[in-house]
């Protein structure tokens, strides 16, 4: 009798309907000059986006402007907003400087604050911050068949000097899912200086993501090197909610714990979007 209502149980549990809702899964692959490569996973589903890596798990939820890190082999994860996590971590800048000050001489000490003032303001206020340089993006009548789809290519421009070239096509939209205006302040804040984030904020960058796809980008570095990432699959599925949450058996870590767990995670996010 008990292994009867045992089975009904569990039948009754196989049964219970999973909500799933539309959404899309972007997988890209990354090679630099040395052969060494990267693949990352994206999910988007109505306006929250999950950033998967072999080492890293971020979730960014852009209706609630929280992000989640999972550290996967502490099965553990952070949650909270991106301006806790912007003080949290300046908070331990904070400390790391007053260690390293005290242990300097006097006429040393002044100099080096001064530095860390300016940087500490510019983290404070991103939004403040203006890029020294002059970017420019061109598009070119290059176009090049890239995962099955046309894209047209767009050359980027540094102080006139080319640093990455890009291939955009309009015949796909999965961020369609997301607001690209709020997705791009949640990364402005995150970083405040990197010319990524400053590129991020021209006009024609923004509209290159809300009228399709970059399913192409090859990043020219110094030495002669170069990287180049490609989109390999993109596809629309659907994807139950519980997916952008951290598994129910992983242990919430305070700020201070995640910021240290990070360096170890090798955390990363969004190649070009």
């Amino acid at each position: 009798m008990l292994y009867i209502k045992v089975l009904v149980f569990i039948l009754f549990l196989v049964h219970i309907p999973v909500i799933a809702y539309p959404g899309w899964v972007i997988t890209e692959e990354g090679v630099d000059g040395y052969g060494n490569r990267s693949i990352q996973t994206t999910f988007i589903q109505k306006n929250v986006i999950r950033y998967e890596t072999s080492a890293s798990i971020v979730i960014i939820d852009l209706n609630s402007n929280k992000v989640t890190i999972v550290f996967s082999q502490y099965k553990a994860y952070w949650n909270g907003t991106s301006e806790e996590l912007k003080q949290g971590t300046i908070s331990i800048y904070d400390m790391q400087m007053e260690k390293m000050l005290a242990g300097l001489p006097k006429h040393n000490q002044k100099e080096l604050d001064s530095i860390y003032q300016d940087i500490r303001q510019k983290m404070l206020n991103p939004n403040n911050y203006k890029p020294l340089y002059d970017i420019s993006i061109n598009k070119t009548n290059n176009i090049q068949e890239v995962f099955g789809y046309d894209a047209v290519r767009y050359d980027i421009f540094v102080d006139s000097i080319l640093i990455e070239s890009l291939w955009h096509t309009t015949e796909v939209s999965p961020y369609n899912d997301v607001d690209i205006g709020d997705m791009l302040v949640f990364m402005r804040q995150l970083d405040y200086k990197s010319s990524q984030n400053s590129i991020m904020q021209k006009d024609e960058y923004v509209d290159l993501l809300k009228t399709g796809m970059l399913l192409k980008s090859i990043e020219y570095l110094p030495n002669s090197n170069k990287l180049e990432t490609k989109v390999t699959n993109i596809r629309e599925i659907d994807i139950i909610s519980d997916f952008f949450l951290p598994p129910k058996n992983y242990i919430e870590v305070s700020l201070v714990d995640a910021l240290y767990l990070i360096p170890n995670s090798d955390l990363q996010m969004g190649n070009y979007d």
